[in-house]
């Protein structure tokens, strides 16, 4: 049996971005998942300190992933539509650890929240944000899951 974690590691497998920040689907249930991603120099702007634009990249793809999770029975893909992110402080550590999560009803347009904590859950929130995302009908190169 596919598991919903199998369906959104293929999905992320299949993005030269989300293979770019090695990124790893911790958890995922019909509204919410945890993905996380090491904090490597590459993504640094200073050896140290995660970029900003990267950990918000990191917030998009978990809030969509949720928004994707939820509608992923439907056959439909869930694409960013709009985003505002907070920095809150700065990101370092070894590990990001974002949980994106469904604020609404599953639908045609879709809010979504993440926060991004620096290496576990417990860890400091250094990003929080809202996204929309929209449910479109499967692009023929997005991965059937």
């Amino acid at each position: 049996m596919t598991t919903l974690d199998d369906v959104l590691t293929r999905v992320l497998d299949s993005m030269p971005v989300a293979r770019w920040l090695q990124l790893s689907v911790d958890d995922v249930t019909p509204d919410r998942t945890v993905l996380s991603m090491p904090v490597v120099p590459d993504v640094t702007f200073d050896g140290v300190h995660c970029h900003g634009g990267i950990v918000a990249m990191l917030a998009d793809i978990a809030a969509v992933g949720a928004a994707y999770a939820a509608i992923h029975d439907s056959g439909r893909v869930a694409a960013t539509t709009a985003m505002n992110s907070h920095n809150l402080r700065p990101a370092r550590g070894e590990r990001l650890v974002a949980v994106g999560r469904l604020v609404g009803p599953p639908g045609r347009t879709m809010i979504a929240a993440a926060d991004v904590f620096t290496d576990s859950l417990d860890g400091t929130r250094c990003l929080t944000g809202l996204y929309t995302a929209t449910a479109l009908d499967r692009p023929l190169s997005a991965p059937a899951g």
